[in-house]
């Protein structure tokens, strides 16, 4: 991450390899710190439309079989590494990002890398959206959007989504919180603020603070990098009051 110049966010790493009757089997020694793997198939009717296939662990490293794919041309494989943060002290303290090792598939080293840089620094969907495209210079991006505007989906699946709202704030600004209860994992913004990462599954918190001085009288815009749980039915909802248990919302609830 840090050889192109990103030091937050993620990375995308892009490859192709052929497919194998019998499947073909992932392996990344080093990766920092979270990957999740995605493959398509380019010549398929559907565009090439994404599928999880799993997501490799800095503190697991554990081994992905790549599924069988009957495709007539080589297989797209997209990994997103995440940089779930750093710290500043101890053996830790120059801790780079990124893919950190080759990368294997069936024990031979995979070349033919595409690095592309997503830091989602300066997030405004609504009106950007088509910025966002470009910038990314993926298939990868163009996925996210076809993923969460096909209506005719009936499954819910493990790939990554953008999904933003409006709400609004009509009295005095005041501080609140954002219940991620029943999520998967990502990134909240706040008009355009990143106020943190959500992963109630982990914890220990469930909640996101929301400082009053980055709302705005009226309208409001929230955006989430929901990297799971391609949900549409999912809701988030601003509480009075942080929990950390990611069950039922004891305090003052308000539906988003």
């Amino acid at each position: 991450m840090e050889s192109v110049g990103q030091m937050f966010g993620f990375l995308l790493y892009v490859s192709k390899y052929a497919a194998k009757d019998d499947g073909n089997i992932l392996s990344i020694p080093k990766v920092h710190d979270r990957a999740q793997v995605f493959i398509s198939c380019p010549s398929k009717d559907n565009g090439g439309r994404l599928t999880h296939v799993g997501s490799i662990e800095r503190w697991s490293n554990n081994r992905l079989r790549l599924p069988n794919t009957k495709c007539s041309s080589n297989i797209n494989l997209f990994i997103l590494v995440e940089n779930m943060g750093r710290i500043n002290y101890g053996p830790y303290l120059f801790d780079k990002k990124g893919i950190l090792s080759s990368v294997f598939v069936n024990g031979r080293i995979l070349h033919g890398w595409k690095m592309i840089s997503l830091p989602f620094d300066n997030l405004n969907v609504l009106s950007k959206i088509e910025p966002i495209i470009r910038v990314a210079h993926s298939r990868f991006i163009k996925a996210l959007w076809h993923n969460i505007s096909d209506e005719n989906s009936e499954s819910i699946s493990k790939e990554p989504a953008i999904y933003a709202g409006h709400f609004s704030v009509e009295n005095m600004k005041q501080d609140t919180f954002i219940s991620f209860s029943g999520w998967g994992k990502g990134v909240a913004f706040v008009n355009d603020f990143n106020i943190g990462r959500y992963w109630p599954l982990v914890g220990p918190q469930c909640t996101l603070y929301v400082p009053a001085p980055i709302l705005r009288r009226g309208k409001n815009v929230l955006v989430l990098l929901e990297l799971e749980s391609r949900n549409p039915e999912l809701v988030v909802h601003s509480v009075d009051k942080p929990h950390f248990t990611c069950g039922p919302i004891k305090s003052s609830v308000h539906q988003l």
